[in-house]
């Protein structure tokens, strides 16, 4: 098994300064362990660095030592390790997930990495469609995580992609190749806990083999219109204008809920998107030029021709690592236009001063790119 020539045209697409390290978060867990494995054989015939990162959410007694386990494994292999600590646990999975991406994009920016790799596996997504179908998910994101994405976490995932090469691979093989390798692995007690939803899912499909293959067919589908659809977004991201005061303008654009979730999101300056709901209500009410709605931090206004899209004023955040409200980075050479010759949306949760270059269209062309990743095996056997 060994991550082939799809994995370095997707490195390259992503990441193709080859001083740049690449990150890789490793639990210590059978996915995340095995991808260190495969990552170091694709280093050394690629002369990349590795940069490998461990969370220790301090949530279980054992958690330290886990992490210098997995330690003493990058290290024997050669790999530069770092583990981050989660200040302020808290008993929730979704939590814990923001947490862990938060401060792994925090080490990245400091380090230049600009690619996470994750151990996410195909048993991860047959997971992820038991779980969002007993939800009621019906479209095609019920295959859960795309092979390319940004991270979860924003300004903290500025330019940073997170990649997913082991999601067409299935966890049995992964194990299968450590134990040729005489390496062992960590099991996390969560992953069995019943007091998580997919601790329990994962062990109702292990009793259950038959259906486990069935929905194994119905994901893969699913992975494929999920990709597709994708594909279609990007495409149609690619016609959105951003003026230089951060000012979305749908354009010539085609509009979907989807496309004005992720605009609510990029105008926002966050990592949230409204509820499928709420958009949808929204450009059901929103019908002639003029009219306007706030939704989710930010402001959505009908044209003649789509919707202007801006930052809800009331809610603008401060400045976080020289990027104001997650929308304008500092620059000492951009020409902001004086805030007095801004219409007033915009004036009123415009940047103080000028030295500012909105980030949104790189935003935007950056959540496009990902989109446009052609859905591929990286890994051979």
């Amino acid at each position: 098994m060994r991550l082939g020539p799809e994995f370095t045209a997707l490195i390259e697409r992503f990441s193709l300064h080859t001083n740049e390290p690449i990150a890789i978060a490793v639990s210590g867990g059978s996915d995340s362990l095995a991808l260190l494995h495969l990552m170091h054989d694709w280093a050394q015939d690629h002369a990349r660095c590795l940069h490998v990162l461990t969370v220790d959410h301090q949530m279980r007694s054992e958690s330290a030592a886990e992490a210098d386990t997995v330690k003493r494994i990058a290290t024997r292999l050669g790999h530069a390790h770092q583990t981050l600590l989660w200040d302020t646990p808290r008993p929730s999975q979704s939590a814990a997930r923001l947490a862990r991406y938060e401060r792994m994009s925090v080490a990245m920016q400091r380090s230049g990495a600009r690619c996470l790799l994750t151990g996410h596996t195909f048993d991860d997504a047959i997971e992820t469609a038991v779980l969002r179908r007993k939800r009621g998910v019906r479209t095609s994101a019920i295959a859960g995580a795309s092979l390319a994405s940004p991270p979860p976490v924003w300004p903290e995932g500025y330019g940073l992609t997170l990649l997913r090469p082991l999601l067409q691979t299935r966890r049995q093989d992964l194990r299968e190749m450590l134990m040729a390798r005489r390496e062992t692995w960590i099991e996390d007690p969560s992953n069995a806990n019943p007091a998580y939803e997919r601790a329990r899912i994962r062990r109702f499909l292990a009793r259950h083999p038959r259906l486990t293959e069935a929905v194994s067919a119905f994901v893969e589908q699913a992975q494929r219109d999920r990709a597709a659809e994708l594909v279609a977004l990007a495409a149609q991201l690619t016609r959105i204008v951003v003026s230089q005061d951060g000012l979305i303008d749908t354009a010539g654009a085609e509009i979907s809920i989807e496309l004005l979730r992720l605009l609510a999101r990029c105008a926002s300056g966050s990592a949230d998107d409204p509820r499928h709901g709420a958009i949808a209500q929204m450009q059901s009410s929103l019908r002639t030029p003029g009219a306007r709605q706030t939704l989710g931090g930010a402001w959505f206004q009908r044209t003649a021709t789509g919707f202007l899209v801006g930052r809800d004023p009331g809610q603008t955040r401060v400045t976080r690592a020289a990027i104001f409200d997650g929308r304008f980075k500092c620059d000492p050479n951009a020409g902001l236009r004086p805030t007095e010759d801004l219409a007033f949306l915009v004036r009123n949760s415009a940047p103080p001063g000028t030295n500012w270059r909105e980030i949104i269209s790189e935003r935007l062309a950056h959540i496009a790119r990902c989109y446009q990743t052609p859905l591929v095996n990286p890994v051979q056997t």
